[in-house]
């Protein structure tokens, strides 16, 4: 059966890498592209891509009254998309990330030849990095590239992420998270047998362009991504306390560490207020 491929991409005030990320999906063969603009900035971001993209019926912009943050705002854009096309296969890729040419066609054949895979993911380009699988591990909280720790587990980057909708049961993402720590959720409740990894560079990632990698923002919500995922990995209350340690320790590190180097107590603080909000969100 011949489905029809719909992008779907998220965009935070930044036209110009969105229409970039829109023209590669569309170049590839998409059959049309969603946008879900998280913007809240009174339309003028949505309006700017509606002006650039007037001229292409294949282009929706769909603009959300609020920012509801990444996992939320897939959620709500996959939902919109099977509204329009029913049958639809969904390839979410971040703004600041375009699909090779060839992409489309070789994690739509992954799919097809794996029954029971979910999603299908490549090896991306993170500006010079090569990046396929990403392992988590649970009680510390660190992540290995391609290939795996002790007591890790496998999840696919949310970066460029093709999705078979029908074979799960939707939402896809867990929303208690913003940003951060939903594609590791997924990846857990997934299972490696529902995944199928294209061994390919079949995009490219400029990264952390809207969340300012090493901001406030982005160190508040990177730790309360992690506390968050302590209080979900864990299988028995020996367990979460076991997982909890390990983030006082893992993340105490990774801050200390941060604030060596940026010369900044933000990052303790930030840590401190990421465990804070991982709590409120559960409460």
């Amino acid at each position: 059966m011949n489905r029809p491929i719909i992008g779907l991409t998220l965009n935070y005030r930044d036209a110009n890498r969105t229409s970039r990320c829109v023209a590669s999906l569309l170049a590839d063969g998409a059959t049309a592209v969603l946008v879900w603009d998280n913007s809240e900035d009174g339309g003028v971001s949505a309006e700017e891509l509606h002006r650039r993209w007037a001229h292409d019926p294949r282009v929706v912009v769909q603009v959300s009254e609020r920012n509801l943050g990444f996992a939320a705002g897939v959620n709500r854009g996959i939902e919109a998309i099977l509204a329009r096309w029913r049958q639809a296969w969904v390839m979410l890729i971040n703004n600041d990330a375009v699909l090779y040419r060839g992409a489309l066609s070789a994690l739509t054949g992954a799919l097809r030849d794996q029954p029971r895979a979910v999603v299908a993911y490549p090896c991306i380009d993170h500006d010079g990095r090569i990046i396929g699988t990403i392992y988590y591990q649970r009680v510390l909280a660190l992540l290995r590239f391609n290939r795996p720790w002790p007591g890790s587990f496998p999840y696919p980057s949310g970066c460029a992420l093709l999705i078979a909708p029908e074979r799960i049961e939707l939402p896809l993402f867990d929303e208690d998270f913003f940003m951060y720590g939903e594609d590791v959720m997924l990846g857990w409740r997934l299972g490696a047998a529902h995944m199928a990894y294209v061994p390919q560079v079949l995009a490219w990632h400029e990264g952390s362009i809207s969340t300012r990698n090493g901001s406030e923002f982005y160190e508040i919500h990177t730790a309360a991504g992690h506390w968050l995922l302590a209080l979900k990995l864990a299988r028995t209350a020996g367990d979460k306390k076991l997982l909890a340690a390990g983030r006082v320790l893992g993340l105490g590190v990774r801050a200390l560490v941060r604030a060596i180097r940026g010369r900044s107590l933000m990052p303790l603080r930030a840590c401190i207020l990421g465990r804070r909000l991982a709590i409120k969100t559960r409460r």
